[in-house]
């Protein structure tokens, strides 16, 4: 099993939190943070802002680490499809330039993204996001600058 690194990034406007809208192993839509896996040579700092202009198409400051998360395929379901799986997912605080718009087609979307979208804080929880659990998380950062746990865990 290799470890990986992938990236992600929390972009606030207002309530809202920018994701990724994507087609599921299930086929069904599903939101995530923007981000990917760090390539060999880059700091993550310049492995989000590519990773970002790539799936959104706008330019990213990268601010704090807010949470470090893992994914380890073998303690969640559908084990056996996410082969063996284990990511560290170091998730940074993000903005926007203040004249930045984000395009209808971004440079290089992955394959199953469909999209790109604002979504409502206190709507995330009843969609599909990836990882769930962080939704409260989310919801606490959005609202105050108290520092969070910034370790997280195993989260699918």
């Amino acid at each position: 099993m290799k470890i990986s690194v992938g990236v992600q990034a929390v972009i606030f406007q207002g309530n809202s939190v920018l994701t990724i809208k994507k087609i599921d192993d299930d086929g069904e839509v599903c939101h995530i943070l923007p981000g990917g896996k760090q390539e060999f040579g880059e700091t993550m700092e310049q492995a989000l802002r590519r990773e970002v202009f790539e799936e959104v198409g706008i330019q990213v400051e990268v601010h704090e680490l807010l949470f470090l998360r893992e994914f380890i395929s073998a303690n969640h379901i559908n084990a056996e499809e996410n082969g063996e799986l284990h990511i560290v997912s170091p998730i940074f605080l993000c903005r926007m330039h203040p004249d930045d718009v984000i395009p209808q087609t971004p440079p290089n979307p992955d394959p199953d993204q469909i999209g790109v979208e604002w979504i409502d804080l206190n709507g995330l929880s009843s969609l599909k996001f990836y990882p769930q659990e962080l939704v409260p998380r989310l919801i606490e950062s959005a609202v105050s600058n108290i520092q969070l746990n910034c370790y997280v865990g195993d989260m699918n």
